[in-house]
């Protein structure tokens, strides 16, 4: 079983937008209210922060179960810097919140509401193959759009053992992905795009320094906005055309790069501000999630060296990497795309991690990139 979120659009009317107003608000004074014990008595832990504050949340009008999800989310804020909590969502539980087909029931400060929701196709497929509800959040956007963030619980299929194939990715900043079936999705706008809004946030930051207008504030938040949404819309299409390119039962191999941050070598605030901004973990969770939805194993190895190692021969040198694009080796020769070669090593150390087999896979056949002049076509 896997547990997946699924946001979908609320459609209220207008009694049933003032509930809605009226229960996140009173769920956000009552997340305030316990967060204020909790830091006063520094007791985060959710059983006995629970005698603290329950009755009082009671008594503040928040449902059984609503008093209960405020504290567990003060429970979550230990060590975190927020001050405050702001009236913008509330979570429900499967006790108060069911779907009732296309709409949504909530348990709110009127009363249960069911509330329509505006469903597209991918909704109705995800909602289908669902085997339960386990609960959700309620969202109210900047524009004063209302959302639910439903939490499901899906059966992932059966993955098979010893069939299918092994893919290696190699990831990077100017080439986003590279696969060794010889696929490339190129990165260089996401670079342009982060680097487009980073002078932009300096611009008006300079501003902010003079004058703390509303507008400037609202300004910085759209643009914070817009960046994100850019850069998880294109995360979920390249996730999804890697998985789409799978089969069942394949594996893909994709390297551990945790802690990459911690071990950068960049020089230069630019250049910094990239590598500490490259959605590697964001584009790791889609590819796990989506790929065990489909059937595909996911398996992480080790980065060292992968893209100076020679899938021929197995020598390894930093000479080898001739540049950022061509990878050729002093022993034997073999030259080719320098992302390529690192993908293929990938998938050849996923070899016994991916197919049970002890020994290391044997060099997978690709489709070639677009090949450098003087590059071999065979391994």
């Amino acid at each position: 079983m896997q547990t997946f979120t699924l946001r979908c659009t609320l459609k209220p009317n207008l009694e049933q937008v003032k509930a809605l107003e009226d229960t996140v608000r009173l769920f956000t004074q009552g997340c305030n209210y316990a967060l204020q014990v909790a830091k006063e008595r520094k007791e985060f832990r959710r059983f006995r922060l629970h005698h603290l504050v329950y009755k009082n949340l009671r008594e503040m009008g928040l449902s059984a179960n609503l008093a209960v999800q405020a504290i567990a989310r003060v429970g979550k804020k230990k060590g975190s810097r927020a001050r405050i909590y702001q009236p913008t969502s509330c979570t429900f539980d499967q006790r108060t919140l069911s779907l009732k087909g296309e709409s949504v029931s909530l348990t709110t400060t009127e009363g249960r509401l069911i509330i329509p929701m505006k469903l597209g196709n991918y909704q109705r497929e995800m909602l289908e193959k669902a085997r339960s509800v386990q609960g959700g959040i309620l969202l109210k956007g900047a524009k004063g759009k209302w959302y639910i963030n439903l939490t499901l619980r899906l059966e992932s299929p059966e993955i098979p053992v010893t069939t299918g194939k092994v893919v290696g990715v190699d990831f990077g900043q100017k080439i986003l992905a590279t696969l060794s079936t010889g696929v490339q999705f190129s990165g260089g706008f996401i670079k342009a795009k982060r680097l487009h809004y980073r002078e932009k946030r300096a611009e008006i930051r300079s501003k902010l320094d003079t004058e703390r207008t509303k507008g400037l504030k609202n300004l910085w938040e759209r643009l914070s906005g817009k960046e994100q949404r850019f850069v998880n819309h294109t995360l979920h299409t390249l996730s999804r055309r890697i998985i789409e390119s799978l089969k069942p039962g394949d594996t893909l191999a994709i390297e551990n790069l945790k802690g990459l941050r911690f071990n950068t070598t960049k020089r230069g605030k630019k250049e910094r501000h990239l590598h500490n901004l490259w959605p590697y973990s964001k584009l790791r969770f889609l590819l796990e999630y989506k790929a065990a939805l489909r059937g595909i194993r996911v398996v992480a190895v080790d980065p060292t060296h992968t893209s100076q190692e020679c899938p021929r021969c197995g020598h390894t040198a930093r000479e080898n990497r001739k540049s950022q694009a061509l990878f050729r080796c002093q022993r034997c020769g073999f030259q080719h795309n320098a992302d390529w070669v690192a993908s293929i090593n990938i998938a050849q150390r996923a070899g016994s991690m991916g197919m049970g087999c002890r020994k290391p896979a044997q060099i997978l056949k690709v489709s070639s990139l677009h090949r450098l002049p003087s590059e071999s076509p065979q391994l």
